[in-house]
């Protein structure tokens, strides 16, 4: 009888903890499939996943834990006390390794340091998928390319 308890409540909080999963893991209901992405940018996807990004940020512009990445790279940001900001290579980048400096309006302040957690080749690769997910940055781009205009 234990046993049988045991196996069906193991069941249940599996199907239950992973609805939870799937939701925090949600990246918006798309992959960004309709993008076509780069080969530095299908990397940066890549990077994404494996390290938990999409678990907070949506690639089609639905309201999550932090920003949607579609048309992120190039707008421009509002910052925590009124500052406005471009979100360009050097914002992305500094979002990503070091982004308690620069909270964006709106977000709570728990983004995770990655300084030290992703190569320099993996950092590249996600600002590239950035810029990829962004008609800001593809439209600016020779060949859509997502690469920003002069940089």
């Amino acid at each position: 009888m234990r046993r049988r308890f045991a196996l069906l409540a193991a069941v249940v909080l599996s199907f239950g903890g992973g609805a939870l999963l799937a939701s925090c893991g949600d990246d918006g209901g798309s992959d960004g499939a309709s993008v076509v992405l780069s080969a530095a940018g299908e990397r940066g996807k890549v990077v994404a996943q494996a390290q938990g990004c999409i678990s907070c940020h949506t690639v089609d512009g639905a309201k999550s834990t932090g920003p949607t990445w579609k048309d992120l790279a190039g707008s421009e940001r509002m910052l925590e006390g009124g500052e406005t900001v471009v979100a360009d290579d050097a914002y992305l980048r500094t979002a990503i390794v070091a982004p308690r400096g620069q909270v964006l309006e709106g977000y709570p302040n728990i983004m995770p340091v990655y300084d030290g957690e992703v190569s320099e080749a993996e950092l590249a690769d996600l600002i590239a998928y950035l810029r990829d997910l962004s008609s800001l940055t593809a439209a600016a781009s020779p060949g859509g390319t997502g690469a920003p205009a002069g940089g």
